[in-house]
């Protein structure tokens, strides 16, 4: 049965896009009343040559199917690129394009529960879109690729995130952003400045698993806060800083990783207070931000009145990590250090991401991508709070609906049979351990859970399977 497929149509203000579709897809077609591009209708007729049984195991060689649909090499590549973004087809190195089995489809995404990544599944990513950005970005900006970029990033890039910046109430100077190959370059670049200028570095117990490694690795000068499992205890985090007198403090304000916790106003107005009293910068990882957007929450940077935050930001969780672009705005007291050991670390950060990402934003795409994938995640977020309370009401789990949901164990958890019972049944989920610096003993039991990457009607069987775990860990 032919089935007929709707794309979705995404205005796109950048004028040359047409005439780049055109050379890669093909004049627009009438297909069923709507307009298609001829990759689309090939893709729509090479689908219904699959069902009808014409083409069972191999798909024929593209110079067969230019043949048979009158159409270019682009043209009939980006119609099989689009089957297999389907999970329709599936390529061969050197060999050709096969269709995808019934059996095969189902054993590679009915029988498993990913609940261990954050990042948006590569099939929620709109890669036609950035494939149109990409030759866009070659045609136009093609000379700058042979030369050598600035240090601190591409001039309309920066100002373009600044704009992105203002949209979240957070307003600098474009000589004070630094675009890094992703939040991860901007951490380490920190790190080296640390260990050069042999300062010291708070971080919390738990924390990012990253920034756990960048001390061990880099053998960094470091001070430890243990935190609560709810949020910051102020006295008890100035009595290590005043003792310890670290130079820098590494935070997650908002959907802290791995607790989800986002710090209250109180909290922040307290934090920055005690880096005027005691004299440090503060790094806020804001990585999640986009995901609990809006005006109502305002960034330490925000609130910062004496250039003590250093604020990181992400895009790889609405992007993709393999495109690595990051931003970090910094006190002018520490641009001139940055900047040194951002340019012996890459001496640039990649100029063709920096160029479709421009171009994908200025098109109006990252708008509306990420409109949709953070509305997307709220439903699926939603579906796993509903889950939980009908399902580990008996158990402790933060409720800030959106990233990083902890199920709080009790410490004669065996971890070790629990993850065993997990995998058995292709359940996956983070381990905790990553988040503690190696031989740290007060480490509390508990299982993180993020559902980017899983589809939403999956999510109530993979919590069954979860408290099925649990339930058979004791008992083994």
């Amino acid at each position: 049965m032919y089935r007929k497929m709707i794309y979705p149509v995404v205005s796109i203000q950048t004028n040359q896009l047409s005439v780049i579709l055109k050379l890669l897809y093909g004049n627009l077609e009438t297909e069923g009343g709507n307009q298609v591009y001829k990759y689309q209708s090939i893709a729509h007729q090479i689908l219904h040559l699959i069902e009808e049984g014409e083409y069972e195991e191999q798909i024929p060689p593209v110079r067969k199917l230019m043949e048979v649909f009158g159409a270019s090499q682009s043209t009939v590549t980006h119609a099989l690129q689009h089957l297999v973004t389907m999970n329709q087809v599936y390529a061969k190195a050197n060999v050709g394009y096969f269709v995808l089995s019934n059996n095969h489809k189902e054993a590679t995404v009915e029988n498993s529960y990913d609940f261990s990544t954050a990042s948006t599944s590569w099939t929620d990513f709109p890669w036609e879109n950035y494939s149109q950005c990409l030759e866009i970005a070659i045609q136009n900006k093609k000379t700058e690729l042979f030369t050598y970029g600035a240090i601190t990033g591409n001039e309309e890039l920066k100002d373009l995130f600044r704009k992105l910046l203002e949209e979240d109430q957070i307003y600098t100077k474009n000589e004070r952003i630094i675009i890094t190959s992703g939040s991860q370059q901007a951490l380490h670049i920190l790190s080296l400045i640390i260990m050069t200028r042999k300062k010291s570095i708070l971080i919390e117990q738990p924390t990012y698993s990253q920034m756990v490694h960048l001390i061990e690795r880099l053998q960094l000068n470091h001070v430890i806060y243990s935190r609560d499992w709810n949020k910051i205890q102020i006295k008890e985090l100035e009595k290590v800083i005043q003792e310890e007198r670290p130079d820098f403090v590494y935070l997650m304000p908002r959907l802290h990783n791995p607790l989800g916790t986002t710090m209250t106003e109180q909290e922040k107005k307290s934090v920055l207070a005690l880096s005027e009293k005691y004299d440090f910068y503060i790094i806020e990882d804001d990585y999640l931000g986009d995901f609990e957007g809006g005006n109502r929450y305002q960034t330490l940077f925000e609130l910062d009145v004496h250039q003590r935050v250093i604020y990181l930001k992400s895009f790889s969780k609405i992007m993709f990590p393999g495109q690595r672009l990051g931003l970090a705005v910094l006190p002018e007291s520490l641009l001139d250090d940055f900047q040194s050991f951002k340019e012996i670390s890459d001496i640039h950060t990649n100029s063709l991401s920096q160029i479709i990402m421009q171009t994908f934003i200025e098109s109006g795409l990252y708008a509306h991508h990420k409109h949709k994938i953070v509305l997307k995640h709220q439903q699926k977020a939603d579906a796993l709070q509903k889950g939980l309370k009908k399902y580990f009401s008996a158990y402790s789990f933060n409720d800030n609906n959106q990233m990083h949901t902890v199920i709080k164990l009790p410490k004669q958890t065996n971890m070790n049979k629990l993850h065993q019972e997990l995998v058995r049944r292709r359940v996956w989920v983070d381990n905790y351990k990553g988040n503690y610096l190696t031989g740290y003993t007060q480490n509390q039991k508990f299982l993180k859970l993020n559902t980017t990457s899983l589809p939403v009607d999956k999510i109530d069987e993979g919590l069954q399977e979860i408290r099925k775990a649990i339930k058979a860990s004791k008992t083994l």
